[in-house]
């Protein structure tokens, strides 16, 4: 059964039918997280592990090609990290606060940045451009990777 396209929706059913395939099932769920039934896996802390979403299908609005972020170093451990963020949004000059970096080209692991800085360049993979460096690329720790902050070019 598919999840019902009226009425009330049951967060726990909905998880039934992405694991299991089955709405109205009596499968216990456990913790359940929606961007792990979204993204597949349990990375959010979901106690199943959902399957990943199937992109062949249409209708799908899920893009899930990525683009690279390049050799930024958080200041605070990793150097030379690449990142990855949806391929929609083009170049990484065009990333935004509110916008999710990943640390695979899946988009399945949320990054975790405390201060990031990367040297611009003209290729579609820098922030900045050549000749300037990027300074403070914040996401959300140990969550989400959304960019809270995304710095200053200089």
């Amino acid at each position: 059964m598919a999840v019902p396209s009226s009425g009330t929706l049951s967060m726990l059913k909905m998880a039934r039918e992405a694991k299991h395939g089955d709405y109205n099932g009596t499968q216990t769920m456990g913790t359940i997280s929606l961007y792990d039934m979204v993204n597949g896996g349990n990375t959010n802390g979901s106690t199943v592990s959902y399957p990943t979403v199937n992109t062949n299908c249409l209708p799908n609005p899920a893009n899930r090609n990525s683009n690279q972020l390049t050799a930024v170093t958080d200041q605070m451990g990793s150097t030379n990290t690449t990142y990855y963020y949806n391929s929609n949004i083009g170049a990484a000059s065009n990333l935004a606060v509110g916008d999710y970096l990943y640390t695979d080209a899946s988009l399945s692991t949320p990054a975790s940045i405390i201060w990031g800085v990367q040297t611009g360049s003209s290729a579609p993979t820098t922030i900045c451009s050549s000749g300037q460096s990027l300074d403070g690329l914040i996401t959300t720790y140990n969550s989400d990777g959304r960019i809270t902050s995304i710095g200053t070019c200089s």
